[in-house]
């Protein structure tokens, strides 16, 4: 579920429709699908709480490669561009949301 069992790629297997939080637009959300990383960073952002299932937004990004901020809940973190670009998100379309 963390990026083990046939999830152990690198940049391959993003399903249709699906995209890495690095590709994701500013103030968009979606739901955490997979990590296409190693244990290492696996770890890392587990201990962060991003988790597959978490549903986050993308709060603003730098320009170029620079960092990422994320907010799940009431947790803001900020993660590099290369670990957001391995974090593989399925968007939620905002219109079939219910308040």
């Amino acid at each position: 579920m963390f990026g083990f069992g046939g999830r152990f790629r690198h940049g391959f297997g993003r399903g249709e429709g699906q995209l890495t939080l690095a590709r994701m637009q500013t103030g968009q959300s979606g739901i955490v699908v997979q990590v296409l990383s190693g244990h290492g960073m696996i770890r890392r952002l587990g201990a962060l709480g991003i988790r597959p299932g978490l549903r986050v937004t993308k709060v603003n990004s730098s320009f170029m490669r620079g960092p990422i901020a994320v907010q799940f809940g009431s947790t803001q973190v900020a993660i590099g561009f290369g670990m957001a670009n391995r974090i593989v998100v399925e968007p939620i379309d905002s219109r079939s949301e219910r308040p």
